[in-house]
Parts: structure tokens; sequence; C-alpha cells
């Protein structure tokens, strides 16, 4: 629940009138979030999953874009690509895919995704160890 919360703190520290939260900010944020989710995991394992429901917050809200949510995946970790080789990219970005598909239906994800020209191939780690949750939307 208190997650849940969180992201709509987010979403109207943003979408606020006063600019309380500027959209730079947010990603600055999600990029230091990002850089240290691995050390995270050892504490949450499911920290991925969570930071996903967030992610998905912000895109069904129209906070961020799944474009937008891609990028900063797909560049996190403590260098480029980081988290995505390790299979973490790959958690995340399917639990925000999760989360849009629960709250609004498949067409809203159908239609986000397309959108989006995001290639969910790309947060496939080159080792076996693959995401599980990314793989149910490939």
């Amino acid at each position: 629940m208190e997650r849940d919360l969180l992201a709509k703190l987010l979403v109207n520290l943003t979408r606020s009138h006063d600019g309380v939260l500027s959209q730079a900010e947010l990603i600055k944020g999600f990029e230091s979030v990002l850089s240290t989710l691995e050390d995270a995991v050892n504490d949450a394992p499911k920290a991925p999953e969570f930071l996903g429901r967030i992610f998905g917050k912000m895109i069904v809200e129209n906070v961020m874009s799944l474009k937008e949510i891609g990028r900063l995946i797909g560049e996190g970790g403590e260098e480029a690509r980081q988290l995505v080789e390790i299979g973490l990219g790959g958690d995340v970005i399917g639990s925000t895919l999760g989360m849009i598909k629960r709250e609004r239906g498949e067409s809203v994800l159908n239609e986000i995704r397309g959108s989006s020209c995001l290639r969910l191939e790309d947060f496939r780690p080159s080792h076996p160890n693959r995401s599980r949750i990314l793989e149910t939307f490939l």
C-alpha cells in the first residue's frame, strides 16, 4: 500500500501547479534509484518489481512515457546497461508492463507499447539468465 501511495505522491508532485517536482528532477531521482538497484536487491529482493509498479503508474498517469522509462532502465546501473546484463532491467520493465496491463488492460498496454517503439528484446541479458517477468511479454 505504501508503494502505491509513493507512486501517487510522485505523480501529484510532478503534476502540481506549483511545480514542486520537475520532470528533470523526477528523472534524476529515478536514475539515482536505478544506479543502486543491484545493491538494493540484496536487502529487498522484490525491489525491481516494486520499482516497475511505480514506473507503470508514472506511465498510466502520463507523467513519463514508456520510451523514457525504457531509456532509464537501459542505461541503468553503476555502468550503462549493467541492469540489463544482470537481468534486473528485464524484471523492472516486465513489472512495469504487468502493472499497466492490470490497471488499464491489454489493449491500452498494446497501444502504449506500440507508440513507444521500445524493443523488449533489448532488455534481455546476453547470458542465459533471463527475466521470467519480461518473458511473458515477448
